[in-house]
């Protein structure tokens, strides 16, 4: 059992990146954050993406296409003990950052 969160927190890990290396953030006069929740399946399908919470909404659509675009992603682990798992990524638009995006 103690492999299967080891291997889950490593998935976890892997997600959120997966998602941010997809986007292409909207481009505000201002910092903003965008949560968006969605279910990935045991094969790595997602589905029911929806913001859940957005500093600014004209940015919105551009994270729903982020998690699309990069579906489908790695499985769920071997062991995991369900058939899909419900998920949630902030992303963030830094204005003075470099490259203007983060994730957490």
């Amino acid at each position: 059992m103690f492999y299967c969160w080891v291997s889950l927190s490593q998935y976890f890990n892997y997600l959120p990146n997966a998602v941010h290396n997809n986007w292409t953030p909207y481009k505000a006069n201002k910092d903003y954050e965008v949560t968006v929740q969605f279910r990935v399946k045991k094969n790595g399908e997602i589905t029911e993406p929806k913001i859940i919470n957005s500093t600014e909404e004209k940015a919105n659509q551009s994270v729903i296409d982020a998690v699309k675009t990069g579906a489908p992603y790695k499985p769920l682990p071997d062991k995991f003990p369900g058939e899909s798992v419900n998920t949630q990524v902030q992303l963030k638009f830094l204005k003075q950052s470099p490259n203007n995006k983060t994730v957490s």
